[in-house]
């Protein structure tokens, strides 16, 4: 589906997801949130309302409210329910969906719990969906980046008040936020607007900016979409510079690979030509674009000793969602003049951030030593692959 003319375009456009991908909704479910059967490595996921009618139903609210006052006793709430005598039949009304988990094959029997689960965003029927949000977010960053690329001088120029931001090893995190909203205002807010009195609009204000001709619609796919709970695993370096995994307690209910969403982009040429756009296809290739230098990037500091991550990048043209590593602060090394002081600057943002981590790059580094990974179905994965192109 294709509508253009000379004012506006709008094209169906696919994001296929090469990897696992967690898009969250702000909801992270406790040990006590959920029932989770360690032997069959499934979740169940329940809605409330529904569970507490079943434990007013069968008179085990003392005992229910005794279990969550000693849950330190690192019973799962699966247990619990199995020791009152009764199992994931006996609730299946209280159910609201059920998904596999993947742990370490090991210890999975062992582990009763996967600690807080971090869900992805989906409607009140269950039905999985990726917000339009959250592409546009995608889509912004892509934008800026091809925009820092055009504008030497603006690199220069906010170059400079990161200096000032960064003072020594400390960071001003105050300073570094006004950087960013500044270098944004500048970039993208082309619009000049006047109020309802005639009075013109100030420049930084959020409506002024040409984001505003580019929308996004919800995105869904059109048949039942699979989710899997999946655990962090941060790839990383050694002190001796050798591969080192780390798995991490943090579990996140992911899209899996394959998995197709269709969403509706519409670009209002009259605006977006300030930043020059002029057709979803220019959209497109600022995102390739980006994706590029990001994969660039990583590849510098990983692919030598982690190759067998890189394949599915190949297949990619974009991040999308949750545990997709350092790409936030990707823009700031941007402005950077070498590759030496993009190396120094994220080296200072992230141990700022991460005051309990060393990240003591080597020089060719201009990241952080972190890969963001996971397992699903034996296979090792980057986490936020996905490929966003015309469906025609």
């Amino acid at each position: 589906m294709k509508e253009s003319n000379n004012f506006q375009e709008m094209s169906k456009v696919c994001i296929e997801c090469i990897t696992p991908v967690n898009i969250a909704d702000g909801t992270k479910l406790t040990a006590k949130d959920y029932l989770y059967d360690a032997k069959q490595g499934k979740a169940y996921f329940l809605n409330q309302l529904a569970w507490h009618k079943f434990i007013y139903a069968k008179k085990l609210l003392p005992a229910y409210e005794k279990y969550l006052t000693d849950f330190r006793e690192k019973r799962s709430l699966y247990e619990w329910l199995q020791s009152c005598g009764y199992g994931i039949e006996d609730v299946v009304a209280a159910i609201k969906s059920s998904t596999c988990a993947e742990v370490n094959v090991v210890c999975a029997e062992e582990k009763k719990t996967l600690n807080e689960i971090i869900c992805q965003s989906k409607l009140s029927d269950g039905t999985v969906y990726i917000p339009g949000s959250s592409i546009k977010g995608v889509i912004r960053t892509a934008i800026l980046f091809d925009l820092l690329q055009k504008n030497p001088d603006v690199k220069s120029k906010y170059w400079k008040n990161i200096e000032y931001a960064i003072n020594g090893l400390r960071v001003n995190k105050r300073d570094l936020n006004n950087v960013a909203t500044a270098l944004e205002g500048e970039l993208l807010h082309k619009l000049l607007l006047v109020d309802k009195g005639g009075k013109s609009v100030n420049s930084r204000n959020a409506v002024c900016s040409v984001m505003r001709g580019i929308s996004c619609s919800d995105a869904y796919a059109e048949t039942k979409v699979a989710t899997a709970i999946l655990q962090k695993i941060d790839e990383t370096f050694d002190r001796h510079a050798q591969p080192k995994e780390n798995k991490i307690s943090v579990f996140r209910e992911s899209i899996l690979p394959q998995s197709k969403f269709y969403f509706e982009l519409k670009i209002e040429k009259s605006i977006t030509k300030q930043i020059g756009i002029e057709s979803v296809d220019d959209v497109l290739e600022k995102l390739d674009s980006f994706f590029n230098f990001v994969r660039n990037l990583l590849a510098n500091a990983f692919e030598e000793k982690y190759s067998t991550l890189f394949g599915d990048m190949d297949l990619a043209n974009a991040y999308l969602g949750g545990n997709t590593g350092f790409l936030t602060k990707t823009l700031f090394a941007v402005l950077a003049p070498d590759r030496k002081q993009a190396t120094d600057l994220i080296r200072v943002l992230m141990n700022d951030s991460f005051k309990k981590h060393k990240h003591m790059d080597l020089d060719k580094h201009i990241s952080p030593r972190t890969l963001k990974t996971t397992y699903y179905s034996g296979k090792h994965y980057l986490t936020g692959l996905v490929k966003v192109y015309k469906d025609e």
